[in-house]
């Protein structure tokens, strides 16, 4: 019984980045660079309520990837920001 735990699954899934967005921030300009990553299959997405990065999101739009805030000015430069960081630190 005790082994059963441990036993490894056939058909694991394989590990994705997670890029989490404030809802609050979608509004604000977020949702198209949210439109385009909801299409890519290495990117799990997650969309808070409210992330408590209140004084970055007014400044402008963000996202969280992996852990770490990546922010830009605009959409099309978001998805380019949030690329770079998982190129340079990779969940896997």
């Amino acid at each position: 019984m005790v082994f059963s735990l441990f036993k490894k699954k056939k058909d694991s899934q394989p590990l994705k980045n997670r890029v989490e967005f404030c809802i609050t921030n979608l509004s604000l300009g977020a949702a198209d660079a949210y439109d385009v990553l909801l299409e890519r299959e290495d990117i799990e997405m997650e969309e808070s309520g409210c992330t408590s990065h209140c004084e970055i999101c007014e400044q402008g739009i963000f996202a969280i990837v992996n852990g770490e805030i990546v922010t830009a000015d605009d959409a099309e430069a978001l998805v380019q920001a949030i690329d770079e960081e998982i190129k340079q630190n990779p969940l896997f």
